[in-house]
């Protein structure tokens, strides 16, 4: 039941277990690749990440649609950029909203309007694409809601996952969904690139849409959980629940800091690979396209084989310790590495790190936060990682472009390096005692 009042938020804050779980004390799981895959015995959880398999490939080939068409539409390179921005830019505002309504109401009723008013912006957008009337203010437009879309999408989806598997299932869940994406990231924009070159760019919008709809299916045909008593907070109310207990979730916080700054270092390769492959390496869009799905590999390999093992043995500070400084290796090696099988072998070990620091961090979050704020918690574990990586990126930018690439990726590899030593006081381990 949501907590009500600003001592019931220092109380969770510090950790007191409510009494349905007050003596329980999660064990730390010996996992293996054949556990993580097991979670998929669990009917309801393989329906959502099947449909959600299919959603992600949807929307990879939507942000290649979109990408494409705008090439199309403009050669300016801020109005090509401007696109993708327009994707994120209503997680920085809307998140906590949306994670503050996914704890206030039936997050499968709001999950089903959410839904539609995605299908409906994207099926709006197929049909004006295909009668040649998207102009590149109006793209941008629709890119804007259909980010607003995944902006209150995301942080219900995330507050759900633990109404659908046991907590001992949680961090396989995370790594089977992480894993997803990973998977998505290689077959969507093969697929949207073979469906623009037959067909156009609006069937590739109708198969975004036509993947809503299966998850929206899914979505339907689950019971949901067990209703909760009406709430008599207002959404403001709601909202400041939850930034007080924030503010008072010490390792919570942990995890706010920790990701941000991680992410802020490491997404200097993913805002600068496109220029470096280019300019540096001399790569075509398909050399491109290769570079990408190098580092999805590494992020599936180590998904499958490498985190399992990692999480059974070592602690999550230790592993995003050492992950951290290999991210921070790969940042000073793609600034000097120049041959195209060695820079292959740097992005796998980058995607590798990457995929293990974002487990952590995720993990973490799933597993300090309370039942009853976890819907603003993720919310702003969201928001907290999308501006690092959006912050980052436009100072990595800055920086290669009033002294250069090289010298953004050193400047990055020895900020990642820095950061990681100073903030291993802020500890993102929990003994996971706290009501979930």
């Amino acid at each position: 039941m949501p907590h009500n009042n600003a001592k019931e938020c220092q109380n969770d804050a510090k950790g007191l277990p409510d009494t349905a779980t007050s003596g329980v004390k999660y064990q730390g799981q010996r996992q293996s690749i054949f556990a993580v895959w097991g979670t998929l015995r669990l009917a309801t959880f393989r329906s959502f990440w099947i449909a959600g398999l299919f959603s992600l490939i949807g929307t990879w080939m939507q942000g290649i649609g979109s990408a494409w068409l705008m090439t199309d539409l403009s050669d300016s390179p801020f109005l090509i950029a401007l696109v993708q921005a327009a994707q994120m830019i209503p997680t920085l505002f809307l998140a906590l909203i949306a994670g503050s309504l996914a704890d206030m109401i039936d997050r499968r009723r709001y999950m089903i309007f959410v839904l539609w008013w995605m299908v409906a912006v994207t099926l709006t957008l197929a049909a004006l694409t295909q009668l040649g009337m998207v102009t590149p203010t109006l793209l941008i437009v629709f890119t804007f809601l259909l980010g607003i879309g995944g902006a209150c999408q995301i942080p219900a989806m995330s507050a759900t996952l633990q109404d659908i598997v046991p907590r001992s299932e949680v961090v396989n869940a995370v790594t089977l969904n992480s894993l997803s994406m990973n998977i998505s990231r290689l077959i969507g924009p093969a697929l949207a690139g073979l469906l623009i070159g037959w067909a156009g760019v609006a069937p590739a919008f109708v198969v975004n849409a036509v993947s809503y709809l299966i998850f929206m299916w899914v979505v339907y045909k689950w019971e949901g959980p067990p209703l909760r008593p009406a709430q008599k907070q207002s959404l403001w109310s709601n909202m400041t629940a939850g930034i007080i207990y924030v503010r008072r979730a010490k390792r919570f916080q942990s995890v706010l800091v920790r990701g941000s700054a991680h992410f802020f270092c490491a997404s200097a390769l993913m805002a600068l690979l496109p220029l470096l492959a280019r300019e540096e390496l001399g790569a075509g869009p398909e050399g491109f396209g290769t570079l990408m799905g190098t580092i999805g590999v590494g992020a599936v390999v180590t998904a499958l084989f490498i985190a399992p093992a990692l999480n059974s043995r070592f602690s999550r500070d230790s592993i995003v310790f050492f992950a951290s400084l290999i991210l921070a290796v790969t940042l000073y090696g793609v600034s000097v590495v120049r041959d195209q099988l060695l820079f292959a072998v740097v992005l796998f070990f980058y995607g590798g790190a990457w995929m293990i620091c974002m487990l952590s961090f995720q993990v973490a979050a799933q597993m300090v936060l309370p039942s009853w704020v976890r819907g603003r918690g993720l919310s702003m574990t969201m928001m907290s990682f999308t501006a690092g990586m959006a912050g980052g990126g436009i100072l990595w930018g800055v920086i290669a472009n009033f002294t250069s690439m090289a010298v953004a990726f050193d400047i990055a590899a020895a900020t990642m390096a820095i950061g990681t030593f100073a903030t291993v006081q802020f500890k993102i381990s929990s003994n996971e005692t706290e009501d979930a």
